[in-house]
């Protein structure tokens, strides 16, 4: 019998016999691996679902949180924009502004002298007629006349420090400007300024002047000041910066009728820490009523800087800042702050130990920086303490300084 060659058909028969099992494995397969799929694929739409409430959940409460915070800085914008708040405590800096002479002695009238910050100079880095008005209305002065710079006053301006340096403001009110305590400077780019006006008048019933030691009703800008936490250092302040030695007296009322009533309420909130008006504080935007406006009787005269009147609280402390003991060294406080030594002498010391109940005066004195924190944390509020005798009513002193707690006087008195 012969053999018979396979035909080409019988090979393609076989082939796809062969091949139809494997390609409904691969299907099988491919099914099974689809069903194992759908579970996983279903636990992630779940998983997703959970997310996406998650996160809408999220997304709320970030939008709540936007919205009071938007809120809170439309608040805060509306006020500053409706506020003129000459708040200096508030600042990083704070403006402690002051103009001397050649001597140290502070300038009240309308002339030229050192600008000084916090007992030192001002660079003229990025100063500007923005500058020189913002700073003269942190001294109760309207507006500034001139500045310049300059090496001027020799030695008594090149000992002292540089305090501050590139003020930069965008008007001319202090809240609007940037310093900085670090400089590149030298003392022939001192600034030198001149501010007038004070924008403080006192008005009689009739809208005229008052002049000399007559009450009137105190006006800022044509505007009435509300009596909100004014006290008697506003007063003083004020008063000199009108040029008076300091205040009489003040009480609050409506006194003048339609004189009083047709004005704006200007200024409110003044708060002075001292009797000086680059130590205070005030508002333009008020919560008052006519019946609470200022009425200031201020004392004729040069504004005086200390003198003898009335006897000082001063006070010996230790190192913890208690009272020392009797006959013990300790730090000399005047209204609880440091004394400088500045013109400090024997005089000096044995008056202030009698005033402190010491009738046989003092052994010694001495300064330095003795006492760590609990003296640098003090103000320094007393200054250029001259006796010319050994009784306190010899004695004149200032209330502002160029010193450092280096110079802070430790006394002993004899017991």
């Amino acid at each position: 019998m012969e053999k018979r060659e396979p035909e080409e058909d019988d090979y393609e028969e076989e082939e796809m016999e062969r091949r139809e099992p494997e390609e409904e494995q691969y299907e099988e397969e491919e099914v099974e691996e689809v069903e194992k799929r759908e579970p996983e694929d279903e636990a992630l739409e779940y998983d997703d679902e959970i997310v996406v409430e998650k996160r809408e959940d999220v997304s709320e409460e970030t939008a709540a949180e936007e919205i009071e915070e938007k809120r809170e800085d439309a608040e805060e914008t509306a006020e500053s924009e409706n506020n003129e708040v000459e708040d200096l405590d508030a600042r990083a800096i704070q403006a402690r502004f002051t103009l001397v002479d050649y001597r140290g002695r502070r300038i009240y009238g309308q002339r030229e002298g050192l600008l000084l910050f916090h007992g030192g100079t001002v660079c003229d880095d990025g100063f500007s007629w923005n500058s020189a008005h913002a700073i003269c209305r942190t001294m109760g002065f309207a507006h500034a006349r001139r500045y310049r710079s300059g090496l001027v006053y020799g030695s008594f301006q090149s000992r002292k420090p540089i305090r501050l340096d590139d003020v930069v403001c965008s008007s001319s009110h202090w809240s609007s400007c940037r310093s900085t305590a670090h400089h590149n400077c030298n003392h022939h780019e001192d600034i030198l300024l001149t501010c007038t006006g004070t924008g403080f008048q006192l008005r009689n019933r009739h809208g005229g002047l008052v002049t000399g030691r007559s009450e009137g009703l105190l006006t800022y800008q044509g505007g009435t000041v509300c009596d909100d936490y004014f006290n008697m250092n506003s007063a003083h302040a004020i008063c000199r910066v009108m040029g008076y030695s300091s205040a009489a007296r003040w009480r609050h009322g409506q006194l003048y009728g339609s004189q009083q009533t047709h004005r704006r309420i200007n200024m409110d909130d003044v708060r002075c820490s001292y009797s000086h008006w680059n130590y205070c504080s005030y508002r333009t935007s008020h919560n008052c009523r006519h019946y609470e406006d200022v009425f200031l009787t201020c004392q004729p005269g040069r504004p005086r800087s200390g003198g003898p009147r009335g006897r000082p609280s001063f006070t010996l402390v230790d190192w913890r800042g208690h009272t020392a003991a009797r006959g013990c060294e300790g730090l000399l406080l005047f209204a609880g702050g440091t004394v400088c030594d500045d013109y400090f002498n024997m005089n000096s010391a044995h008056a202030i130990c009698k005033v402190l109940g010491y009738p046989r005066g003092a052994i010694r004195y001495r300064n330095g920086y003795a006492y760590g924190s609990m003296q640098s944390r003090r103000r320094i509020t007393m200054d250029d303490v001259r006796c010319s005798s050994t009784r306190w009513s010899s004695c004149r002193y200032h209330t502002y300084h160029n010193c450092s707690h280096g110079e802070d006087i430790l006394l002993t008195c004899r017991r």
